[in-house]
């Protein structure tokens, strides 16, 4: 039961999560969070939850000359299943600014449109649909390999599965991709599928890999994992998806196996989808766009924080959290009869 769990854990990071403000001194540089997803307690009941939430941290340039100018980088974390209040407010941050790159495993649209995503891909067509591949005909794209389609048609059920188990909403339901801001910074299907193929990558040797770094977590942290019987009387609790989500965001707030995934060796799913993102984040500030948001997985930002640091020469300076989950008990209103 364990397994699956952290299966559903695995599938709600990767694939597509009242705020305070961001100080005015940026000055200092400050160390870069280790965390992008925490769960906060009731104050008066520090044992019980109250929400999961996720981060928003700023960048600015170290030049104090560039940075006068209103130049900033926010990576916004995301958790790709929700509270719809999450989503809704997500649509609100991302208003402030000039871009905002966004992940989705996609190819780019041959009219302009927004890109399409896998699961709506018109491959029976001729043509493609509306789709230009980069392949010549009768060439077979490596996103038609049955593990790649697998692998990506389990993921999405997994989500699926586990945003109607806990009650909670999906990102791509709820999330504006058609206002203009938006920038895509992902890779195509087939792209995603190549460059995993060139590593001797596949997503069943991601998750076997990810489940041994997890067991081998929980065996250290024995005492916050959930055990079998915490897990199975959440299943049959009057108030299952209330359970079920502590359960989930205990673990969220707890792992950090994702960090063997970014980095130089890093993965195709971490390290080379962010080698993406940056290239498209150098693109909009060599155009002279100051303000930026990078909307990608929570598991992404370490990697791409020190790529901020490294190779674009900017310092971290702030964070502030929205809330993804609410973990409270309903409030028990009383009726007068």
């Amino acid at each position: 039961m364990k397994i699956l769990l952290y299966k559903i854990l695995l599938s709600i990071l990767f694939f597509i999560p009242v705020t305070s403000v961001f100080a005015n001194d940026s000055s200092k540089i400050k160390e870069v969070p280790d965390k992008f997803i925490r769960m906060t307690m009731n104050p008066k009941r520090p044992k019980i939850p109250d929400a999961l939430n996720t981060s928003i941290i700023r960048f600015v340039p170290k030049d104090d000359k560039l940075a006068a100018t209103g130049v900033y980088v926010d990576l916004i974390g995301a958790i790709h299943i929700g509270d719809q209040k999450y989503f809704q407010q997500l649509n609100r941050e991302f208003e402030k600014y000039d871009a905002l790159l966004y992940e989705m495993v996609a190819d780019k649209d041959s009219v302009g449109g927004q890109p399409v995503r896998f699961v709506e891909r018109k491959d029976n067509q001729p043509d493609g649909g509306a789709i230009k591949s980069d392949f010549i005909k009768n060439k077979k794209h490596p996103s038609d390999k049955k593990g790649f389609k697998t692998g990506m048609a389990v993921v999405g059920g997994m989500q699926l599965g586990a945003k109607d188990m806990l009650g909670l909403a999906f990102q791509v339901d709820w999330i504006d991709y058609s206002v203009k801001n938006m920038v895509h910074a992902d890779m195509s299907p087939d792209k995603f599928a190549e460059t995993m193929d060139k590593r001797g990558e596949s997503f069943l040797t991601l998750f076997m890999d990810l489940f041994v770094q997890g067991l081998k977590q929980q065996q250290v942290n024995k005492n916050k994992a959930p055990g079998d019987l915490a897990l199975l009387f959440a299943l049959f609790s009057n108030n299952r998806e209330l359970v079920m989500k502590r359960i989930m965001a205990q673990q969220f707030a707890d792992t950090d196996v994702l960090d063997n995934l970014g980095g130089e060796n890093g993965s195709a799913i971490i390290t080379e989808r962010n080698i993406v993102a940056m290239n498209v984040l150098r693109k909009q500030l060599d155009k002279g766009v100051k303000k930026i948001g990078v909307f990608y997985g929570a598991g992404h930002l370490a990697d791409m924080s020190r790529r901020l640091i490294n190779e674009f020469d900017m310092k971290f300076v702030d964070e502030r959290w929205v809330e993804a989950w609410n973990l409270r008990l309903p409030s028990i209103k009383k009726f007068n009869k």
